[in-house]
């Protein structure tokens, strides 16, 4: 390979890398429903002479703007006289994105449609920006059609106390991301889905070769609190309680996790020092035999020519588990036309939008008809797994103070990389999000 990698905006995204930041949203005056939502009886869809504006908030790379407006041209397509204002946002950090809907908001603008991951969800929730669809899911059969082909932990990850308020677009989930022919050459066959932590240690042993700026690693950390959160769910543990309102940091089996991602690095030598290491560089190099990331670097290994991989479940220290983070489509309560915005809705997340991401290699599509096809499975070998880590995936931990939880995770793992005792680092970072918890 003669290209070097580069960290999408979508991998940035996907990869939770950055925070929510510290925003105070307005409040909305609505009372999170309006008349059309809250309706009873059949859906009436509106007619193809329909007339009003629609705007919705998007982010994403230019590929994802291209699927973005292939969809808009066929909701122009049924509705000639809607005018569709799509404000995309080449964005890099989840902090630049809701700011952006903050000052929309602060203005009396806030889109009729609004396309986040779950990492912002519970910040919008509190600040009622959305409402719920469960009626226009139950009213329409399209929408019910469209959520029926959603395996369930992806519509619960954009509900809450059982409303659902998003409609699934794309989602990914972490897997172990191996280099089969430095498998091959070390002798190594692939690692059952059941394998282990100590399995994997083994692996990433022996897969280490060399010295000095010819060493090959086992592994590359991705370095990130989405990355590095499998293996807090494989070992049983997560950084927040089950119901994400306090701090879980101080658990001994984080301890326990946070000091095995440490000693891979430190005291197994299996890893290189991962600040400013980035594995999705080094992986496709031939510099690390495995890392972990989700389905997004899959397009572009393709563009660079790099087919030398297959895909592998976590390794499991109590449980098998690995995190997932879904993204989706809502509806403002305050949107003039909100039937308008669920016929275009829908077509952000139909079948067609579906099949367009599987085109470009991006994330996971929502719709399980989708990741079926050959298109989507015929590369790499285990690519059935993408979207079948979601009978065991969790999500990843979003609460309301996730722009103080997310870069906590990665000052103490900084912290612990340069020396300092895992309990420590934890401990510190634990009072931080609980202090952030007790004044939101």
């Amino acid at each position: 390979m003669t290209d070097r990698l580069q960290l999408s905006r979508r991998q940035l995204l996907w990869a939770g890398a950055m925070g929510t930041g510290a925003l105070l949203l307005p409040g909305c005056s609505s009372d999170n429903g309006s008349p059309s939502a809250s309706a009873t009886g059949p859906y009436a869809r509106p007619g193809a002479d329909a007339t009003g504006t629609v705007t919705i908030s998007n982010w994403g790379d230019p590929k994802d703007q291209a699927v973005y407006k292939a969809a808009g041209d066929r909701f122009k397509a049924r509705y000639p006289k809607v005018t569709v204002h799509d404000n995309f946002t080449p964005i890099t950090t989840w902090t630049e994105y809701v700011n952006k809907l903050v000052s929309q908001a602060a203005a009396g603008q806030t889109p009729d449609i609004i396309n986040i991951a779950i990492e912002g969800i519970r910040l919008l929730l509190a600040k009622k920006l959305v409402q719920p669809l469960d009626t226009y899911v139950s009213r329409d059969p399209d929408g019910a059609k469209l959520t029926g082909g959603v395996d369930k932990p992806l519509l619960d990850g954009l509900s809450l106390d059982g409303k659902l308020y998003f409609l699934p677009n794309t989602w990914n989930a972490m897997l172990i991301y191996y280099n089969t022919k430095m498998f091959d050459a070390a002798g190594i066959q692939r690692p059952g889905d059941d394998w282990t932590w100590d399995d994997f240690l083994g692996i990433a042993q022996q897969l280490t070769t060399g010295s000095g700026g010819s060493k090959v690693y086992g592994f590359g950390i991705p370095y990130f609190n989405f990355g590095l959160t499998p293996w807090f769910y494989s070992n049983g543990t997560s950084q927040l309680n089950d119901d994400w309102t306090k701090s879980n940091l101080t658990d001994p089996k984080m301890v326990e996790s946070v000091t095995f991602v440490r000693d891979l690095v430190t005291k197994h030598s299996v890893s290189p020092q991962p600040k400013g290491a980035d594995p999705y560089q080094l992986f496709p190099a031939g510099k690390v035999a495995m890392t972990g990331a989700g389905h997004w670097v899959v397009g572009d290994f393709a563009t660079a020519g790099f087919k030398d991989y297959d895909v592998l479940p976590w390794p499991k220290k109590t449980t098998k588990a690995t995190v997932y983070g879904v993204s989706g489509f809502g509806i403002s309560p305050s949107s003039k036309n909100p039937d308008l915005a669920w016929e275009y809705v829908k077509e952000l997340a139909g079948p067609q939008t579906q099949a367009d991401w599987v085109k470009i290699g991006a994330a996971n599509p929502a719709l399980r008809s989708a990741a079926e096809t050959p298109e989507f499975t015929s590369f790499p070998t285990s690519a059935k797994l993408y979207y079948d880590t979601i009978t065991y995936a969790k999500p990843v931990a979003a609460p309301t103070v996730f722009n103080v939880l997310d870069p906590a995770i990665g000052r103490l793992m900084d912290e612990v990389m340069a020396g300092a005792d895992p309990a420590a680092a934890l401990q510190k970072a634990d009072k931080e999000v609980a202090d952030a918890f007790a004044t939101q």
